[in-house]
């Protein structure tokens, strides 16, 4: 019962704090900054450290975004239904210099003409403000973005943090992360669902 109540005031402060705050508050406060609520601290700073590491960056690049994060999902099919212990996991990883990096790359590549399957793909998640390096050329070119997935694989593999998904997105500024989700939490406010 106490489970079910603490979920039940996760979703009420959300829903008092989109009627008394900006969007972005509403989106700092409940999504880019904080403790999530499917992990403990201590494995919230392993899970960020160990993908930190991998990428040189420092752990504060690294957040937990989507239902692990808040509690429950934002999606209008499922708006407020409180999160599974089993659901994925959605990282979010900030970085201009990872970011610039890989779009140069981008940039240069696609100026050969060369085949690329998930090229349209790629393109809407970089018109959404992200990129998923899973979804670049398998090339020497993006020798980086295969290190990624394998190693974002052998986490998931691992099973330290469950057994869950793990996915990661690449942004390059906390704008953007924060812009990729304001759709998402405007559309909460505007048409609040049950609840």
């Amino acid at each position: 019962m106490g489970q079910v109540e603490s979920e039940l005031k996760l979703v009420a402060r959300f829903k008092t704090d989109l009627g008394e705050l900006p969007i972005k508050d509403v989106i700092r406060k409940h999504i880019s900054t904080g403790q999530p609520v499917a992990f403990t601290s201590h494995e919230y700073y392993s899970l960020r450290s160990t993908i930190a590491a991998e990428f040189q960056l420092h752990p504060s690049a690294v957040v937990v975004v989507g239902s692990t994060r808040i509690g429950f999902s934002l999606a209008p099919e499922h708006r407020y239904r409180r999160v599974k212990s089993g659901s994925d996991i959605d990282v979010a990883i900030v970085s201009q210099e990872r970011f610039d990096d890989y779009w140069e790359r981008v940039f240069l590549y696609s100026k050969s003409n060369l085949a690329w399957p998930d090229k349209k793909r790629f393109k809407n998640n970089l018109f959404n403000g992200w990129i998923d390096p899973r979804f670049l050329p398998n090339t020497p070119t993006f020798e980086e973005a295969l290190k990624w997935a394998t190693f974002f694989d052998r986490l998931m593999e691992s099973r330290k943090y469950g057994r869950r998904t793990i996915t990661a997105r690449l942004y390059r500024s906390w704008d953007r992360l924060e812009a990729y989700q304001e759709p998402s939490v405007l559309a909460c406010k505007l048409k609040p669902g049950s609840n």
